[in-house]
């Protein structure tokens, strides 16, 4: 049959493994696309994990004096102050209205907030309206408790403290709706630059779930650790 149709076996042969060669070459770059989209997809929410010296990162607040706030009111308690909370650790996280990563997160500092109340943590979460804009103290609360935290609130109303943590000098900053866990001291141990952080065993959260261990252990060494230093407002 192949003598009829014009071609030895050989050349048959030949233009298979031609073929065959063709078509690797064809879906490679595919299946390399396919397996970077699917790293990126396991680190959380299609997010790249984040280097020391990204902007986003971090890093470069930790073993620093957090700034003292300035908020625009407090609900669910009177006001608190950085100096007022001396000898307690202090996990402060920023939160809006119809931020997914804010929903997915506020369950389990409630439930830290509740473990380690009578260790000596404050959690606090810090409501800042994005845009900025005046929100009623009802309808945060009801936001709060749709979310599932029922902890102290702040209402950084025009992002002034926001600013002062994370935002002040640094236009390259992508997120607002960041963490910062503050030892007893008044020192920063701890910073998250935004988005979500959880414990999950689904392996696309796989980042959040590593984020919220960090979180832990730095908790941990932080409620261990004494006071030893004055805090100054």
């Amino acid at each position: 049959m192949a003598a009829h149709m014009g071609y030895s076996l050989g050349t048959m042969q030949m233009l298979l493994v031609a073929l065959c060669a063709a078509f690797c070459l064809i879906a490679a770059p595919a299946a390399t696309a396919d397996s970077e989209a699917g790293h990126e997809h396991m680190h959380g929410g299609g997010l790249p994990p984040t280097a020391p010296d990204d902007p986003d990162s971090g890093a470069d607040l930790i073993g620093r004096p957090a700034p003292a706030w300035r908020f625009d009111r407090w609900i669910r308690t009177e006001p608190l102050s950085l100096a007022g909370l001396r000898g307690k650790v202090v996990l402060v996280r920023w939160w809006t209205e119809g931020c997914h990563y804010c929903a997915a997160t506020l369950p389990g500092l409630e439930s830290l907030r509740k473990q380690h109340a009578c260790d000596g943590l404050v959690v606090l979460a810090a409501f800042h309206p994005k845009p900025p804009h005046e929100v009623s103290d009802r309808h945060i609360l009801t936001l709060a408790n749709e979310l599932g935290f029922g902890g102290p609130i702040a209402v950084d109303r025009h992002w002034s403290t926001l600013e002062r943590y994370w935002l002040d000098g640094h236009p390259d900053r992508n997120w607002t709706s960041v963490s910062f866990l503050i030892d007893r001291d008044g020192i920063i141990r701890w910073v998250h630059s935004g988005g979500e952080y959880h414990r999950s065993d689904d392996p696309r959260h796989y980042r959040c779930d590593i984020q919220y261990h960090d979180l832990e252990a730095a908790l941990s060494a932080a409620l261990a650790a004494p006071a030893t230093a004055r805090i100054e407002e």
